[in-house]
């Protein structure tokens, strides 16, 4: 499949309504997306941010796998580490605002929460988009957010939409 066709075709669309939507998979097609977020089709890199903001739209998580979806296919998403990245922040009016890498800004919510594991002994912040959908904080934008945190005891948190979200158990 072309993917500028894909574009071209989906650029008509108002509305994305991914759960309508339910095509036969595409055979012989796949999309990655790196550790970094970034985006390849058949292992070429998606140079374009419209592209890539466009297929960001499409991200459907079905029996446990990525895929992007339109009203005539279905195709395979292999994912590294998270869909998208955090790349900046705002703090506004008390609340806390992060921009993904497709340049959406996002409120950090009880329904969109910031949680932080540790993986291999490192920390891995993320935000809940949607249903398994995730934008991993960078590690600049993690450590800013960090010296900008609120102490209670030994626990560090960011208070946003009057709830407490916590960067370290």
């Amino acid at each position: 499949m072309d993917l500028n066709a894909i574009e071209k075709n989906l650029l008509k669309l108002d509305e994305y309504p991914l759960e309508k939507w339910n095509p036969e998979l595409c055979e012989g097609a796949e999309f990655k997306i790196d550790g970094n977020a970034q985006w390849y089709y058949n292992n070429s890199k998606i140079e374009r941010a419209s592209m890539v903001k466009l297929f960001s739209k499409l991200i459907k998580w079905e029996e446990g796998k990525y895929y992007a979806v339109t009203p005539v296919e279905k195709i395979p998403i292999v994912v590294e580490k998270e869909v998208f990245s955090v790349i900046d922040y705002k703090q506004e009016g008390g609340d806390y605002f992060f921009q993904t890498n497709t340049e959406e800004w996002v409120k950090l919510t009880k329904k969109q929460p910031l949680t932080v594991e540790m993986i291999n002994h490192q920390p891995y912040p993320k935000i809940k988009l949607r249903d398994h959908i995730y934008a991993l904080l960078s590690r600049n934008v993690f450590y800013k957010i960090i010296s900008e945190s609120k102490q209670d005891g030994n626990s560090m948190y960011l208070e946003s939409d009057g709830e407490y979200f916590y960067l370290n158990s």
